[in-house]
């Protein structure tokens, strides 16, 4: 009998010890204080979810606009304001004048073009009174170039992008005279470097901006002529 009530007096307090833990290891649920904040319970079921370190979302790629693609033909217009100076013939008494351009540009590379530039620019006289002589103040430069141009492109990944180009051309001015009709002069080679500036508005539409200089020698005397471009391109098609 003694023994049997030994055991009973140990589970009884075995089963005490038992509950007195259950109680500190469990904490008890809650409720939402009168903001509607959620209390410790709710904490901390919400960091064992993880719950406060949502995966991180990658953003969606915006699709390119411009075209990069090899053989890629774009076609393109300008008009131009040029001014002319040096020694030659062409900038006795011409100064400046309004002109046009055609552009053709077919990628190698999504950052390298060959460019082919075909151009008309006039160069008027700087005043004064009446002549006959051919190259006088009456009298206006017609000039048409045909050129061949590296374009070399920056960030071309970007909508707005700059680019550098050179290369060399051939230029037939003619001196046109109101009273003798028209005279070629200074007729030759030339080099041309320019930056632009080209931003895609549509897929296959772009606005192009373009500053060119150029230098040429003919007839042992020096000329150079500068423009500023502004038009568009087009993009017709891989």
């Amino acid at each position: 009998m003694m023994v049997e009530g030994a055991l009973a007096a140990a589970r009884l307090r075995f089963g005490a010890l038992l509950l007195g833990a259950m109680a500190v290891l469990i904490p008890c649920p809650a409720h939402a204080d009168t903001d509607g904040a959620p209390g410790p319970r709710r904490d901390w079921l919400a960091l064992e979810s993880d719950a406060y370190q949502p995966a991180p979302v990658t953003p969606e790629r915006k699709p390119l606009l411009r075209r990069q693609r090899p053989n890629t033909v774009s076609i393109g217009i300008q008009g131009s304001y040029g001014m002319v100076r040096g020694t030659s013939r062409l900038s006795d008494g011409f100064s400046d004048g309004p002109g046009y351009a055609l552009r053709f540009r077919y990628m190698l590379a999504p950052s390298f073009a060959l460019g082919f530039s075909f151009e008309n620019q006039r160069f008027n006289s700087r005043g004064g009174p009446p002549s006959t002589t051919p190259g006088a103040s009456d009298s206006v430069i017609v000039m048409t170039t045909v050129s061949a141009e590296g374009v070399f492109y920056i960030h071309r990944e970007r909508e707005a992008h700059p680019y550098f180009l050179g290369g060399f051309g051939h230029a037939s001015p003619d001196i046109v005279d109101k009273s003798l009709g028209s005279a070629r002069a200074n007729e030759g080679l030339y080099l041309v470097l320019g930056a632009g500036m080209e931003r895609f508005m549509r897929p296959r539409f772009s606005l192009d901006f373009t500053l060119r200089g150029y230098a040429m020698v003919s007839n042992v005397e020096f000329t150079s002529f500068a423009q500023i471009c502004a038009g568009i391109h087009l993009y017709p098609g891989d």
